[in-house]
């Protein structure tokens, strides 16, 4: 019964700190909108920049390799280029998404809130989240 209640006193206080965590993750978010993360593949041939928001800022295809494309009629090297850019972007948003983490983590733990396991989507909004990803 009384361990109800501590949980309603826990949840009454939080409540009461809504406005401060609300502003305080929209701190988080403006950071992560500035700050950047790259990821390449088949060695530089592709590389692609994410910022915290999960949102790619810009992709960067080496002229060799798009050269070697629009010379090629071979259609084993457009596959192999869309695999080098799939790559460089699903790499790119997973630093995004570990970087976005450890920002809101770490905004939480000032605040001495937990998050919990998957708790980055619901705290930072579901703009952040990609579609198709846990």
């Amino acid at each position: 019964m009384f361990e109800g209640m501590k949980g309603m006193a826990g949840l009454a206080g939080l409540m009461k700190d809504l406005p401060k965590i609300k502003a305080k993750m929209q701190e988080v978010k403006q950071r992560l909108g500035e700050r950047s993360v790259s990821a390449e593949t088949g060695g530089g041939a592709v590389r692609v920049t994410a910022n915290g928001l999960l949102r790619v800022v810009s992709v960067h295809i080496d002229q060799a390799l798009l050269s070697g494309l629009i010379d090629s009629a071979n259609p084993d090297d457009r596959a192999i280029a869309e695999e080098l850019i799939a790559g460089a972007v699903n790499s790119a948003m997973e630093k995004a998404r570990q970087m976005a983490e450890e920002e809101v983590a770490g905004a939480a733990g000032e605040m001495g809130l937990p998050i919990p396991p998957g708790g980055l989507a619901g705290l930072m909004g579901s703009s952040t989240a990609p579609s198709g990803q846990p």
